[in-house]
């Protein structure tokens, strides 16, 4: 997921590109375009996970009416970046281009008085949305840059009034932390660390939180943004896609599908879609009192053969799994077929280094369908039993809605052991 601070870094790449304009001699990518030809870029920012450019015609007699902003939305996976082209290339270097992505952005810029010589800007898993208007654009930055996680603006005091003031009395703090217009560029890893760091349960309305956890939170929040945005990758994840927590070492993480509760309440922006979400039941403890609109029930970090595998038993660490004949277990990695085929979704050993060919089947152990396929594992995302793994038929697929056979049973130590700590729950 590209955050706030992804998305900020994004905006900084794109600020060499003020005071260029886009060439009329080079080839644009996307025809819809083609009304960029000629114009100056004159600004280039982010607001929360959003990034904007800004134009204007130079052409026009009236430049502030012909001014126009394109907006880019990063998405899960999108990338941004700038570099400078010699010799008339119209095309990117095949080295340079990431073969697994969608380009949906290219322009090229004029270098001054370098005539053949341009600076490009290129996105890729990019939503692009081209025109929209440039004084909503604007607005937008002035009216959020102090509630913006990542801006050197951020005001704490304002996401504070933000949250107090939002939504109604069954809004849960989940929620309340991904609405963008609430406190921008926070995104699903920000939310459930910082939460973790102030040790507040993800369940809690917004309403129960004192103004003493509520400060700490936001003050987390924005620590952790910056820090990321310094460092250029997300920091150390205590809970996040976690087995074990990393501040108490207990087995003790919980893993639900959070998030809806400002749907409940007739607001249907995507921010309250529900989220995979982690928390440890031990470091942030449950108060029945603050559940809001959930059902109330409460459990216990995992069940089963969870708490057992995603810990860490010497029992079962101790046994041996495959790895890297080269170089070794540290180098040794847990993967899963995206790719759609006879293999979909199973999971198999295979190593970190880009140069090294190391493949070996990771489900041996696993029990075959009536389908005559190796089950795929898989995890539980639901409320009762969210974080246990269970084997279920690969004939469904990924993202049909048929269940194939219908095999389904949970996953036992025998099933996991040999996965050891290299089993992670968003494999």
């Amino acid at each position: 997921m590209v955050e706030g601070p992804g998305a900020t870094r994004n905006g900084r790449k794109a600020q060499v590109l003020i005071g260029k304009v886009v060439s009329s001699s080079a080839p644009l990518y996307n025809p819809c375009h083609a009304p960029l030809v000629g114009c100056t870029l004159l600004e280039a920012f982010s607001v929360g996970k959003k990034m904007f450019l800004i134009f204007n015609d130079d052409t026009e007699d009236d430049a502030s009416s012909s001014d126009t902003a394109m907006r880019l939305h990063f998405g899960m996976n999108g990338s941004f970046r700038t570099r400078k082209v010699a010799n008339h290339e119209t095309q990117p270097p095949p080295s340079s281009t990431p073969h697994w992505k969608q380009n949906d952005l290219r322009l090229y810029f004029e270098n001054g008085n370098n005539p053949g010589n341009y600076t490009v800007a290129e996105a890729w898993d990019t939503t692009v949305n081209y025109p929209v208007s440039a004084s909503s654009a604007r607005d937008k930055f002035t009216n959020s840059s102090s509630r913006d996680v990542c801006s050197v603006l951020f005001n704490a005091q304002n996401v504070f009034t933000s949250l107090r003031q939002s939504g109604s009395s069954r809004l849960n703090i989940s929620d309340a932390l991904l609405n963008q217009e609430i406190f921008p560029g926070v995104g699903n890893i920000i939310k459930i660390e910082s939460l973790h760091r102030s040790k507040i349960d993800p369940r809690r309305i917004v309403k129960s939180i004192t103004d003493i956890e509520l400060r700490r939170l936001i003050r987390n929040a924005r620590q952790y943004s910056m820090d990321w945005l310094q460092i250029g990758r997300a920091g150390t994840k205590l809970v996040y896609n976690q087995t074990v927590c990393g501040t108490c070492q207990g087995m003790t993480i919980k893993m639900q599908k959070i998030g809806g509760s400002s749907a409940a309440d007739g607001n249907s922006s995507s921010n309250s879609m529900s989220r995979v979400t982690f928390w440890c039941t031990s470091c942030q403890p449950f108060d029945p009192t603050s559940q809001g609109n959930s059902s109330g029930t409460t459990s216990s970090s995992t069940a089963g053969s969870q708490g057992t595998i995603l810990g860490r038993n010497p029992t079962l660490s101790n046994r041996t799994q495959p790895q890297c004949p080269q170089h070794g277990l540290r180098a040794t990695k847990l993967s899963r077929v995206r790719k759609e085929g006879d293999n979909t979704l199973r999971i198999f050993f295979t190593c970190k280094m880009k140069s090294c060919q190391y493949f070996h089947w990771a489900d041996g152990p696993f029990p075959s369908c009536q389908c005559g396929k190796k089950a795929v594992l898989r995890i539980s995302k639901t409320e009762k039993s969210g974080g246990r793994w269970f084997l279920c038929c690969a004939g469904g697929g990924r993202g049909n809605n048929n269940n194939g056979c219908g095999h389904f049973t949970w996953a036992t130590d025998d099933h996991l052991a040999p996965l050891s700590t290299l089993l992670t729950p968003l494999l």
